[in-house]
């Protein structure tokens, strides 16, 4: 069985998968915490798909199984564009990479809304996230998420892909998914009602189910995700960090 490597977004670690991690308890999973943009010199976000394509070299798991969210779904898109080889299935849940058609300042109030409907738990991993990033990573991150247009990249995407977006996504919205779903040449779409920019915190084990259902079925378990298992995560690891690159 492939591993299962997970990338979390902007202002994000690890830990933002958490509730996701029990229904996989039988996979070799790995969470991935993405270097500081600008912690190494000349390290930026559209470094990030490299450095992951070599932390799998690295790490043997060439053929992974690979979930990003938001900035993360943009950098595992990226990387399933750039190398195919590395990636056996790909889950993009409310990537970005299709500009929403404002800018960096146009995006304040959708994100306002995003933290007024966040549970508090979310909005602590957040605060404590962004944090250690630091001013200099975010801005970088952002501005790459909002500017950066994959289209043109995606029909390199050979591998099968599972897109999963909230209904009531404001930071990313929807409607977005309609022109990933056009670009992308082997791709399903599960839209999660009543969910926002964070199904991993809004509905773990629905979207835990739909991931389960992909890499396992190749279709979607019902919307409760009542196949999915839960138990001890093991097998659990994270990349180096802190803008520590791989050597080479």
């Amino acid at each position: 069985m492939s591993a299962l490597v997970f990338v979390h977004g902007l202002s994000g670690s690890g830990r933002w998968w958490r509730r996701v991690l029990p229904f996989f308890a039988e996979r070799d999973v790995r969470i991935v915490d993405l270097p500081r943009f600008g912690a190494v010199q000349g390290f930026g976000p559209h470094d990030a798909a490299g450095w992951l394509g070599d932390w799998l070299d690295e790490e043997g798991l060439v053929g992974a199984d690979v979930a990003g969210h938001s900035l993360g779904g943009l950098i595992a898109a990226e990387l399933a564009a750039r190398r195919p080889a590395a990636v056996r299935r790909l889950v993009l849940v409310a990537p970005a990479g299709v500009p929403t058609g404002r800018g960096v300042a146009g995006h304040v109030l959708p994100l306002l809304a995003t933290v007024r409907d966040a549970p508090p738990s979310l909005l602590a991993h957040a605060l404590r996230d962004g944090l250690r990033a630091g001013p200099a990573s975010l801005l970088r991150g952002a501005l790459h998420a909002v500017g950066h247009d994959i289209r043109e990249d995606l029909a390199a995407v050979c591998v099968p892909t599972l897109l999963v977006w909230g209904e009531r996504d404001p930071l990313i919205p929807r409607h977005l998914a309609d022109e990933w779903t056009r670009a992308l040449p082997d791709v399903r779409l599960v839209v999660l009602p009543e969910v926002g920019h964070v199904p991993m915190f809004d509905a773990p084990a629905e979207l835990a189910g739909h991931i389960r259902g992909f890499l396992d079925r190749e279709e979607p378990l019902d919307e409760g995700g009542h196949a999915a298992r839960g138990g001890v995560v093991r097998g659990v690891r994270r990349a180096r960090d802190d803008g520590e690159l791989p050597a080479g």
